[in-house]
């Protein structure tokens, strides 16, 4: 049998997202290439204008950017060539996972805009098997290219690297995984943030730190909001 996959935000946080934008905001899509924010004025990524939205568009209406407010640049090459709080809003969904400095766009977001909403993959999802597209997804847990698995504690971001070991752990076993992946809200973490948006990596030291601290998650995981597939 196929299994669910949700590649996109659940309707309910995309739609948080835009209840807090106004109708005369100057909004940002940072990293849109694959998946478009209808609603931003501007759209910074690395890849071009001409083949954006190959995974779609996100929100209602028409787009709002245009080929000279697309910026094309790396956005782990900061600063960003934006003044302070230049932006009303800053929408940011599933991109910290992919960067290879997620510190830095967390601070060039807090930076040039007033407010706005991140989305990465849950912590959870990154470690459960069979998630990600391709004839090997099977074999190891959550998507190939993240680089990060994303923690959101205390109001911050915290990124710990993915480790090739992961693929030896199996910390959602199959039949939870069966039980709780059709509820689209257990793949993300969604986080709405006003004036800032903080993030650090985690310093540690191997698999001694690392495993203790995903079986600590993972046996405090609050099952209560979401429903499982009986």
């Amino acid at each position: 049998m196929e299994l669910i996959r949700f590649p996109d935000p659940h309707p309910d946080n995309l739609s948080a997202a835009l209840r807090r934008i106004d109708s005369d905001d100057l909004v940002i899509d940072v990293g849109g290439w694959w998946k478009t924010l209808n609603r931003a004025n501007h759209v910074v990524d690395l890849l071009p204008y001409e083949t954006r939205a190959g995974g779609g568009r996100l929100g209602p209406g028409s787009e709002r950017y245009s080929p000279a407010t697309w910026h094309q640049f790396d956005i782990c090459d900061t600063p960003w060539p934006f003044p302070d709080n230049m932006f009303d809003f800053a929408f940011c969904g599933q991109t910290l996972e992919d960067v290879r400095d997620p510190i830095a766009v967390s601070r060039e977001l807090s930076r040039i805009s007033r407010k706005g909403y991140v989305e990465v993959p849950s912590v959870w999802i990154e470690c459960t098997f069979d998630v990600d597209v391709g004839p090997l997804t099977s074999r190891y847990p959550g998507y190939e290219k993240h680089r990060w698995l994303v923690f959101h504690e205390d109001g911050e971001l915290l990124f710990v690297p993915k480790q090739v070991w992961l693929c030896l752990v199996e910390f959602v076993p199959t039949a939870m995984s069966a039980k709780w992946r059709t509820d689209q809200r257990i793949w993300t973490t969604p986080v709405h943030w006003e004036k800032e948006i903080r993030a650090r990596e985690l310093a540690f030291s191997g698999q001694e730190q690392i495993i203790p601290m995903l079986q600590g998650y993972f046996e405090r995981f609050d099952y209560s909001s979401y429903r499982p597939d009986l």
